[in-house]
C-alpha cells in the first residue's frame, strides 16, 4: 500500500531526528493533553503520533495500549501532507482508507481526525490524532479546541528542544541567565494556558504514585473538590468526598485497574467541601515499568451541568411544550416497553385516543389563550385520571392518547375511558367563561386488538373515527368489522377520486315550485355518479367522500364549474329558469376564499349573481372558523347571492344563527314533511318553521313533497316553495329546457293534478 511523501522529506526526517525525542520516556504533560483532548471531544482514543521514515510512533496516547504504526497505514501519514486540520467523517467511504488494515479490522476505525504538529512552518513531524469506531463530523468550535491542543503540544516539543539546548550549553558552561529566564516565563505561560483550559472545562488532573502512595492534584481539581490549591492530600480525603456506594465503587475499579492493567471510565455522584452535591466523571490509566504498574494517572471532570443540559435537552425533545406532557415518540417508547411486559406477564394493555370535541370552536371564538386554557386543563384532567404506572401524552393538536399499561381485561380500558369522558364533562371556568372540555374516545386493548404499537394506534384511531361519526362525547372499542369499514370508505375515497378525473360526476336539477302561483321558480343541483358499470348513483352511494376534506372540496368545485356552465347554456337557450341552488361543505370554507371562487365562476359565466343560491346546513355555522363562515356568507350576500338554511331543526338549531349570518331562505327538512298528514308533533313543527320565516320575512322551502295532500297542507299554511317527486326527480341538464317549455303552473295549484305534473316531469 503506497503513501504519500511531502516535498521536503529529508528536511522533515531532519527536524524530527534533531528533536531527540523518538522512543524516549512517557510524559505527563503530553498524557494529560490527550485525557483532555478524550475527555471535551468525547473520542475514545486520542495520541500524539511521530512520523518518521517507516513508522508512526506515538510519543503520548490515552484510550489505546499500542505504541505505533507502521507508516502506510497511518492517518498521520496523510495528515502532515498539509498544513490544516485533517477530519475524516467515515474512512470506510473516503479512498484513502477504505482498505487500511485499521478500518477493516481492529480498531475499526470510521471517524479520524488530526493536527499537523510543526515546530518550524512546513516541517510537520506528526500530528494530534483522535479517532472512533462511528462516523462523525466536528463543529468549528471542536476544530479550534483540537488545534488549541496541538498548538500546547507543539509547545512542549519547543519547551523540550529549548531545554535540550539549554542544557548542553550548561555542558559546556555557556548557559545564559536571560535565556534560562525566557524559557521559565515561556513555561509559566504555557502552564498558564494549560490551567486556563481546565478551568473552562471543570476538569482537572490527578497523578498516584503506586511505590509512594502520593496522591497529586493539579489546581483544576482542586478547584472541583472546592479545596484550597496545594493542601495536603492523600486517597483518603480524596475518596471522603464520595458517597458510600459511590466510594466502594470506585475503590472496587482503581484496585482491578491496578491489578490488570485495565483503564476505566466512570460517573460518580459526589460533595464537594461547600456541601453542594455534583456529577463528576473520573478516569484513570497505568503506567507500567517491566511489567509492574507504578502509575495511575487520569482525568476528573464536573459534569452535573452537562448532565443538568443534556437532561433538558431530552425533556424538551420528548415531551409537548405547552402541557408537558410527554410527545408522541416518547409514548411510543413507553407502549413498545409496555407490550414487552405483556407478553411476559399475559396481561393486556390499553390505548385510548381522545380527541377534544370542542377545542376547534374555543380556539377559533375565544383565540389561542383560551385554546391553550383548554388543553392544559384536559392535560390536567386526564392524568389526575389514570395510575401512576399510566401514560397520558400529546400527540399534537387537541389530540391526547392514554397508555394504560397494566390492565386485567379489555373491559378495564373501556371503563377507563368512561371515567374519563365523565371527568372532561366537567365544564371549566377561563375568564369568567365557562368552557366544554368533552371529548371522543377510540379505544384498542393488546393482544385483542394489536400486538404492535402501529396497529394499536391504527384501530384506536378507527374507534375514535367511529366515535365521532357516532355523536362525539362518546368512547368506542374497536373491532374489526370497523376495519372492514375503513377499508371500504379508503377503496370510495379512491374510487371517487378516478371518477372525478374521467368526469364521471354530474349535476342534476330538481325544480323547486311556488306553492302559491304553481311556477318553477328555481332548481337545487344534486350530484349524480354516472357509474361505468353501475350506472347512476345518488349521495347514498358517495356520501361518505365528503369526510374527507380535500375530496369534498373538489367535489364542490365541480359541481360550482358545471352548474354555472349548465346556467349560462340555459341563458344561451332563452330559458326563464329562475335561480339554480347548490350545497356547500363546511371544508370549502375552510379552506378559505369560497366567496371569491364563487364570484369568479359567475362571472366568468357571466351569470347574474341573483342567479345563485348557496345551501348550507347548521353545522357549518358550529364548526371550526365561524367568523370565516359568517365573512364568506355576507360577501355572497352582499354581491346578490342567497343563502338557504339546509335541514332546517334536524341538528343543533338555533334562532340566534338566523340573526347573525344573512339567512333568506330556510328549507324544512323532508323527514318532516314524509308525516305531516299522520303525525301532529311533524305538523306542528311543520307550522313553527313557517310562521317564524312569515316572522322573520324569510322564504319557506318543503324538501320531499310526494302527495297532493302534503302540497295542500303546506299552501295552506302558507309556505312558500316545494320540491319533490310530487313535481320532478331530479333531471340532467340537457331535459331542463323541455321541463320549462311543458310545465303548467295551472295544473300544480289545481286539486287533483298530480298526474299531470308527474307526467310533464318524466
Amino acid at each position: 500500500m503506497a503513501f504519500p511523501t511531502p516535498d521536503n522529506e529529508a528536511e522533515r526526517l531532519a527536524e524530527l531526528h534533531a528533536l531527540e525525542i523518538l522512543d524516549t520516556g512517557a510524559s505527563t504533560a503530553l498524557d494529560r493533553v490527550c485525557m483532555l483532548a478524550r475527555e471535551m471531544l468525547g473520542v475514545p482514543c486520542v495520541a500524539v503520533g511521530l512520523v518518521d521514515r517507516d513508522r508512526q510512533w506515538f510519543k503520548a496516547k490515552a484510550g489505546i495500549d499500542w505504541e505505533g504504526t507502521s507508516r502506510e497505514h497511518s492517518f498521520s501519514t496523510w495528515t502532515i501532507m498539509s498544513s490544516e486540520v485533517m477530519v475524516v467523517p467515515d474512512a470506510s467511504r473516503d479512498p484513502r482508507f477504505t482498505q487500511n488494515i485499521f478500518v477493516t479490522g481492529e480498531p475499526h476505525i470510521r471517524f479520524y481526525a488530526g493536527v499537523p504538529l510543526a515546530l518550524r512552518a512546513g516541517l510537520n513531524i506528526g500530528s494530534l490524532c483522535l479517532w472512533g469506531p462511528e462516523p462523525r463530523t466536528l463543529t468549528d468550535f471542536e476544530i479550534e479546541l483540537i488545534s488549541h491542543l496541538a498548538s500546547v503540544i507543539v509547545d512542549q516539543f519547543r519547551l523540550h528542544e529549548a531545554t535540550r539546548r539549554t542544557k548542553r550549553e550548561l555542558d559546556h558552561r555557556r548557559i545564559s541567565q536571560s535565556l534560562l529566564e525566557m524559557q521559565s516565563r515561556e513555561l509559566w505561560r504555557r502552564q498558564s494556558l494549560l490551567a486556563q483550559t481546565e478551568r473552562l472545562a471543570r476538569i482537572g488532573g490527578w497523578e498516584f504514585d503506586v511505590a509512594t502512595e502520593r496522591l497529586s492534584w493539579s489546581d483544576g481539581v482542586y478547584r472541583i473538590y472546592g479545596l484550597a490549591p496545594g493542601v495536603e492530600t492523600d486517597m483518603q480525603v480524596a475518596l471522603s468526598h464520595f458517597p458510600p456506594e459511590a466510594r466502594h465503587h470506585f475503590q472496587k475499579k482503581f484496585e482491578t485497574a491496578l491489578r490488570n492493567r485495565e483503564p476505566f471510565d466512570i460517573e460518580l455522584p459526589f460533595v464537594d467541601a461547600l456541601g453542594n452535591h455534583r456529577l463528576v466523571r473520573k478516569s484513570c490509566q497505568v503506567e507500567t515499568e517491566a511489567g509492574q504498574v507504578v502509575r495511575a494517572f487520569g482525568i476528573l471532570q464536573d459534569v452535573t451541568e452537562q448532565k443538568e443540559t443534556e437532561q433538558r435537552m431530552w425533556h424538551m425533545a420528548n415531551h409537548d411544550a405547552l402541557t408537558g406532557l410527554p410527545n408522541r415518540g416518547l409514548m411510543r417508547e413507553r407502549l413498545e416497553a409496555a407490550l414487552r411486559r405483556s407478553r411476559r406477564s399475559h396481561r393486556y394493555v390499553g390505548v385510548l385516543l381522545v380527541d377534544l370535541d370542542q377545542f376547534k370552536d374555543v380556539n377559533d371564538t375565544l383565540g389561542h389563550d383560551a385554546g391553550d386554557a383548554l388543553l392544559i386543563e384536559a392535560a390536567r384532567r386526564l392524568t389526575a385520571c389514570v395510575g401512576e404506572v399510566d401514560t397520558v401524552a400529546r400527540l399534537g393538536g387537541d389530540e391526547f392518547i392514554v397508555l394504560l399499561s397494566r390492565i386485567d381485561s379489555a373491559t378495564d380500558a373501556t371503563v377507563a375511558a368512561q371515567r374519563l369522558l365523565t371527568t372532561l364533562r366537567q365544564p371549566f371556568s377561563y375568564r369568567r367563561t365557562a368552557l366544554s372540555c368533552r371529548g371522543s374516545i377510540g379505544v384498542a386493548v393488546a393482544p385483542d386488538h394489536g400486538t404492535d404499537p402501529s396497529t394499536l394506534l391504527k384501530n384506536a384511531d378507527i374507534a375514535l373515527y367511529r366515535a365521532k361519526a357516532a355523536g362525539r362525547g362518546v368512547a368506542v372499542e374497536y373491532d374489526t368489522r370497523m376495519q372492514q369499514a375503513t377499508e371500504q370508505r379508503i377503496q370510495l375515497y379512491t374510487r371517487v377520486r378516478v371518477a372525478l378525473e374521467n368526469g364521471e360526476f354530474q349535476p342534476y336539477y330538481q325544480p323547486k315550485v311556488s306553492l302559491r302561483t304553481g311556477a318553477i321558480v328555481g332548481f337545487e343541483a344534486l350530484m349524480r355518479w354516472r357509474h361505468p358499470r353501475r350506472g347512476l348513483l345518488g349521495p347514498q352511494e358517495f356520501g361518505q367522500a365528503f369526510d374527507d376534506p380535500d375530496l369534498a372540496g373538489i367535489i364542490g368545485e365541480r359541481l360550482l364549474a358545471l352548474t354555472t356552465r349548465d346556467m349560462a347554456g340555459w341563458v344561451a337557450q332563452g330559458c326563464e329558469f329562475g335561480h339554480v341552488a347548490i350545497n356547500v361543505a363546511s371544508s370549502e370554507f375552510i379552506r378559505g376564499g369560497l366567496a371569491e371562487r364563487v364570484l369568479a365562476a359567475l362571472d366568468s359565466s357571466r351569470i347574474q349573481p341573483e342567479r345563485l343560491a348557496i345551501e348550507v346546513t347548521e353545522t357549518v355555522f358550529l364548526g371550526r372558523g365561524t367568523e370565516t363562515v359568517r365573512h364568506s356568507l355576507q360577501s355572497l350576500n352582499h354581491a346578490g347571492v342567497r343563502i338557504a338554511l339546509d335541514d332546517f331543526g334536524t341538528g343543533y338549531a338555533s334562532l340566534s344563527h338566523l340573526k347573525q349570518f344573512p339567512v333568506d331562505r330556510i328549507k324544512i327538512d323532508r323527514s318532516f314533511v314524509h308525516d305531516i298528514e299522520h303525525d301532529i308533533d311533524d305538523a306542528a313543527i311543520v307550522r313553527a318553521v313557517i310562521h317564524l320565516g312569515q316572522s322573520l320575512g324569510i322564504e319557506t322551502v318543503a324538501e320531499g313533497v310526494e302527495t297532493v295532500a302534503q302540497a295542500s297542507y303546506l299552501r295552506a299554511n302558507g309556505c312558500d316553495l316545494a320540491q319533490g317527486f310530487l313535481y320532478s326527480k331530479a333531471l340532467p341538464p340537457s331535459r331542463i329546457p323541455a321541463l320549462l317549455r311543458a310545465w303548467n303552473p295551472a295544473d300544480v295549484v289545481a286539486p287533483g293534478n298530480a298526474a299531470a305534473v308527474v307526467s310533464v316531469a318524466g
